[in-house]
């Protein structure tokens, strides 16, 4: 979404910015296999405080190859530019940049000579708050469940991870931050830092004692939000959902689907932090996980994949050629990705997955 600017007369370029596209590498997901100006004319903005990313100029008539072409923002104390524009292809600029302080500025666009070719409106707010989405829910990215948890339930001596999303008031903002987390007595909460995934945060708590915990997140000494979590025997686990996909495109028939095993309490209520044991009818797995990885093939029979843990189990049958077990905690999603997502991670983003109850 863009914002209004007083700071330049936007109608004045109108006649040249269809020219260029500029992105961000906050929302649009894995970028480098895709023409930026498919992901059209936007910036993620508003961004949070602190916030550090790519932003991406395209020439859409593939005809500029930005040789000493330059990036500059009118107002550095709002948006400062990390290092001097690089090409990252052919036709395509790009520049880091970091959200350094609260208001408005514009990043302009200037050709050899100077002349100011395209502009694109950026703003920058403080959190006011948070919210957390449970790991890997949250990536499935169905507007219906998003896997909110403002006060988690995790079980004792288990490990959870939830995204962390920041609002200044009711308006959400973009990007990650440097956030950091500090948890009450018998719980450990780090926050971590994902380039894979809406360039995100992520926070991972790990409960050593039943009972009430909390957990704050502080953005320098600003006090952003603080979490009530709830530690749990296992003995309340009272039942297992399977969520998996529904194809919808003829795409989606072949490759790599997912299934997510979420435990559930009496009251219907999730709860976090458990590692599930996977099983087909002809083998086992030594690795435990929260969601499951599987090559779908339309030629194959049925078979019934089940996920057990502290005695209750869910199964659902599909036409599977092989898979495994991962967790929602493998800190290649969490973590900063150098060498590359994990397939399982990777599917999450390009699966258009819908929640479905299973027995």
């Amino acid at each position: 979404m863009r914002v209004a600017s007083t700071l330049l007369g936007l109608s004045l370029l109108a006649a040249c910015t269809s020219e260029f596209t500029f992105t961000d590498s906050v929302n649009s997901r894995l970028y480098e296999f895709k023409p930026r100006a498919e992901f059209g004319d936007e910036l993620s903005t508003p961004y949070v405080l602190g916030a550090q990313f790519e932003v991406f100029v395209e020439d859409n008539d593939q005809e500029t190859d930005f040789v000493d072409w330059k990036v500059e923002s009118t107002d550095p104390k709002v948006l400062q530019l990390r290092a001097a524009p690089y090409r990252m292809g052919a036709h395509i600029l790009a520049v880091e940049v970091a959200a350094a302080g609260e208001g408005v500025t514009e990043l302009l666009l200037r050709d050899t000579s100077g002349a100011i070719r395209g502009s694109a409106a950026v703003e920058v707010k403080r959190p006011t708050r948070a919210k957390l989405f449970a790991a890997p829910i949250y990536a499935l990215d169905n507007p219906d469940f998003r896997g909110e948890t403002p006060r988690p339930r995790i079980v004792v001596g288990g490990t959870a991870t939830f995204a962390v999303e920041y609002l200044h008031n009711d308006i959400r903002l973009q990007g990650s931050t440097d956030i950091q987390a500090v948890g009450s007595t018998a719980i450990d909460a780090a926050v971590r830092h994902s380039e894979l995934v809406d360039n995100r945060n992520w926070l991972q708590v790990s409960v050593g004692a039943e009972g009430r915990h909390s957990a704050e997140l502080w953005l320098g000494d600003l006090l952003v939000e603080q979490i009530d979590i709830h530690g749990v025997r296992p003995s309340m686990i009272a039942g297992v959902e399977l969520i998996d996909g529904d194809p919808i495109t003829p795409d989606e028939l072949a490759g790599e689907w997912l299934l997510v095993a979420q435990a559930v309490a009496e009251d219907k209520e999730p709860i976090y932090g458990v590692d599930f044991d996977w099983a087909l009818p002809d083998r086992g797995f030594t690795e435990p996980g929260d969601v499951f990885i599987y090559e779908h093939d339309p030629d194959q029979e049925f078979r019934r994949v089940t996920a057990r843990a502290y005695g209750v189990e869910s199964g659902v049958s599909v036409r599977i050629a092989a898979g495994e077990p991962a967790s929602s905690n493998d800190t290649s999603l969490t973590c900063s990705v150098t060498g590359g997502p994990a397939p399982w991670a990777l599917g999450l983003l390009l699966l258009g997955l819908r929640r479905r109850r299973r027995d």
